[in-house]
């Protein structure tokens, strides 16, 4: 994590608020969250002697959780438990608030925050969300937005590439990337591992925003409305990262190739120089954006591990959340519903292919029938009973006669299909 650097205004916030059950700051991915919080536990730490902080993924399970805060006893000592971007999906008609991707996490976290004793909840996602029984409305929120003109120069200021340029430039940067560090960061890398000119570099950046709509990078800034320049900074950021990314790669792709030619030609520094620049390269976009940048990349483990398995199902799923891929939203559900099956959670299987039923539906996807296979073992092994309170937990009871009304049509056509 780089260092933490502004944000004076946000941190007096959530101070602030550091009273309330628990605290929420939600942003775009890279927006600077959790070096944000990082640094509010930081300020917080002498505030609670002997206390202890639980850290875990937002992709983790109840039983991970569990496991991460120790064996089950009253706690007595303050205990944070962070959870760092929390896993969630938008939803339509939730009145701008997501839905967690694991219900029973989404539950443990409620019982977190109503039960009394010295324990807080701080969580970071890319949306605000909702918890059963509107448990979060015991929590403090902020959006996290783009990094003012001030701290902008102050980041530039850290990272050698944006260092070097004159105060100018960097302002220039910092309004073409919409005041986003992660934008920064990564033009930052170009410039130092792909020998990039800035004015090269800014000019091609400024003509994609100008063919997006956007003549003046800078007009996102200039809002008296902070949501409105909050969206217009999210949509350059959106633009720009698409482009540096595929730079990065071509970087990345170069880099390696005259590496292996130099190596087949005996030179080995020079072989293990350009290694070094692919490898910065694999680093910044693998940390940057988990599995999916990591399967881009070609570096996805090929782990057999269904815990493993789960965990980067699920941060792929907020990947495809965020970017609005609802077709790959489809099929993670589903993959996440096979994992859940394969490890014995058939009420857990039972929501998410109900979820991807539901998806693929409103696609029109010819996997649906797939899902209905599916959804139909699971009822026939759990019985009706406890399908149904199993499908209920993320289908309207309306939509719950509909669903049993397809099942029994299904096997029905199966029946006939093998007699």
């Amino acid at each position: 994590m780089a260092e933490f650097v502004g944000r004076r205004a946000e941190l007096r916030e959530l101070l602030g608020a550091a009273c309330r059950a628990g605290l929420v700051v939600h942003g775009a991915g890279g927006i600077g969250k959790s070096r944000l919080v990082a640094e509010l536990l930081r300020r917080l730490e002498p505030d609670q002697p002997g206390g202890r902080t639980v850290r875990v993924p937002g992709s983790a399970t109840v039983d991970d959780v569990m496991i991460a805060l120790g064996e089950p006893r009253p706690i007595t000592e303050p205990v944070t438990l962070v959870v760092d971007d929390f896993a969630t999906v938008p939803r339509p008609g939730g009145g701008g608030r997501a839905e967690p991707v694991d219900p029973a996490l989404a539950g443990f976290l409620a019982g977190w925050v109503r039960e009394p004793g010295p324990r807080r909840l701080v969580v970071t996602s890319r949306y605000p969300f909702a918890l059963p029984g509107n448990a979060h409305r015991r929590l403090a929120e902020l959006h996290l937005g783009p990094l003012t003109s001030g701290d902008g120069r102050r980041l530039a200021s850290l990272l050698p590439g944006l260092a070097a340029l004159p105060p100018g430039q960097q302002d220039r940067a910092w309004a073409f990337c919409g005041g986003h560090p992660r934008a920064l960061e990564d033009l930052d890398t170009l410039l130092r591992q792909g020998g990039a000119d800035f004015a090269d570099v800014a000019g091609r950046i400024e003509d994609v925003l100008a063919a997006n709509g956007i003549g003046d990078p800078l007009r996102w800034a200039g809002f008296d409305d902070p949501t409105a320049g909050r969206a217009l900074a999210g949509a350059i950021a959106t633009i720009v990262d698409e482009v540096l990314v595929h730079d990065l790669l071509e970087v990345r792709h170069h880099a390696a190739r005259a590496g292996d030619l130099a190596g087949r030609l005996g030179d080995d520094e020079e072989a293990a120089a350009h290694h070094r620049r692919a490898l910065a390269v694999d680093e910044r976009l693998g940390r940057r954006a988990g599995p999916a940048g990591r399967h881009r990349l070609g570096l996805l483990p090929g782990d057999d591990d269904p815990a493993e398995a789960e965990r980067h199902l699920r941060q792929a799923l907020a990947v495809d959340a965020e970017s609005g891929n609802r077709a790959g939203m489809a099929s993670g559900l589903h993959r996440l519903g096979l994992v859940c099956t394969l490890t014995g959670r058939l009420p857990a299987a039972v929501a998410l292919h109900c979820r991807a039923f539901a998806t693929e539906l409103a696609l029109g996807s010819p996997d649906a029938p797939i899902e209905l296979a599916d959804l139909s073992r699971l009822r026939a092994e759990l019985g009706d009973e406890a399908f149904r309170r199993a499908a209920t937990e993320v289908l309207p009871e309306a939509s719950m006669n509909g669903l049993i009304r397809m099942l029994d049509d299904f096997v029905t056509a199966a029946d006939h299909r093998y007699n």
